[in-house]
């Protein structure tokens, strides 16, 4: 059997297992969440394991002024940290136990809206509307994971930090109605402030200002640019000739996919001048090894976004989702 043959029947098997989000909670009284993305003056506490597949606690709680992502997770689980309170060591027991060393290592994580944060959660300081997100995950291939998909329509609807940078929804031509229908998705979530571009109409400025969605094949300039530099910016995937190569938590293949195969990964933004740690603005690949893979990545994202719950990153395949790493 071919290694793409091989590669299709694991993604099929891990599509029927991990699609949507987890329903194998660990939290006795989690049926008290009222879900993700909730706005007004609630902020949304997300904790879970090995890259979001496993929910151990969501939790929707009212933000006073001044509370900090910390507080907020201390509200509502019991936390353990170190050095001086910077921290997070251990959330509801998960973290003590941990004991790897180089590329088995475990350790917490939180992303603010997608983004991650650029301080620790003792100084970020907690917004309505936001989505806080812990992981536990292994760390020893990427330290540094700058933006995840999970939280959609976060960070186009709420931003970092209080600020709402616009969305840029860039495509090519062939992708026209994609574009337009992720445009619909992302105004219907309550992202006021979006514009759609063709790749040769977008401009310097808003690349390094804007939240991005690009809608193309990897040959596409930006997509390609961000495929070069697919190890300083995060990703667990990236194409190489027509193929889309998968990578596991530890940085190892994990699979080869051909055709008809999409794929949906962000970063923050590589064009921010100040860099993909500024904690501004993030941006989006959609795309695939052909057009009907880029198709069925922007079908997932326009109207089947509940299946990117809490993921890093998915890989499509006739509307089937998988989350990667």
């Amino acid at each position: 059997m071919g290694k793409l043959t091989i590669a299709s029947a694991i993604i099929t098997l891990l599509a029927m297992v991990l699609s949507g989000c987890s329903t194998s909670l660990t939290s006795a009284d989690n049926d008290e969440s009222t879900g993700a993305g909730s706005t007004g003056e609630t902020a949304t506490i997300e904790v879970t394991r090995n890259f979001g597949r496993e929910l151990i606690l969501e939790r929707d709680i009212p933000v006073e002024p001044g509370t900090t992502a910390l507080e907020a997770l201390q509200s509502v689980a019991t936390v353990e940290t170190q050095y001086g309170g910077g921290f997070v060591s251990s959330i509801n027991g998960v973290g003590s136990e941990n004991s790897g060393t180089g590329r088995e290592k475990k350790d917490w994580f939180f992303h603010i809206n997608g983004i991650a944060g650029n301080t620790g959660a003792g100084d970020y300081i907690l917004r309505p509307g936001d989505s806080e997100h812990w992981d536990y995950r292994e760390w020893g291939y990427h330290q540094f994971v700058p933006a995840v998909i999970g939280d959609f329509p976060q960070p186009f609807l709420s931003g970092y930090r209080g600020e709402r940078r616009p969305t840029a929804l860039v495509y090519e031509d062939a992708f026209a109605g994609e574009a337009e229908d992720v445009v619909t998705a992302l105004k219907k979530s309550g992202v006021a402030e979006v514009t759609a571009y063709r790749i040769d109409e977008f401009g310097d400025e808003d690349r390094e200002n804007s939240n991005i969605i690009i809608i193309g094949l990897p040959s596409n300039a930006l997509i390609a640019e961000m495929n070069g530099l697919h190890r300083k910016l995060g990703f667990y995937a990236f194409f190489a000739r027509d193929e889309l190569t998968v990578l596991d938590a530890a940085g190892e293949a994990a699979g080869i996919f051909g055709a008809g195969y999409g794929l949906i990964q962000a970063t923050q933004n590589p064009w921010n001048p100040k860099g993909t740690g500024a904690g501004e603005n993030a941006a989006w690949m959609v795309t695939g090894t052909d057009a009907d893979g880029v198709r069925s990545a922007a079908r997932v994202l326009s109207g089947h976004a509940d299946k990117l719950c809490k993921a890093f990153a998915v890989i499509v395949y006739d509307d089937a989702v998988t989350k990667i790493p």
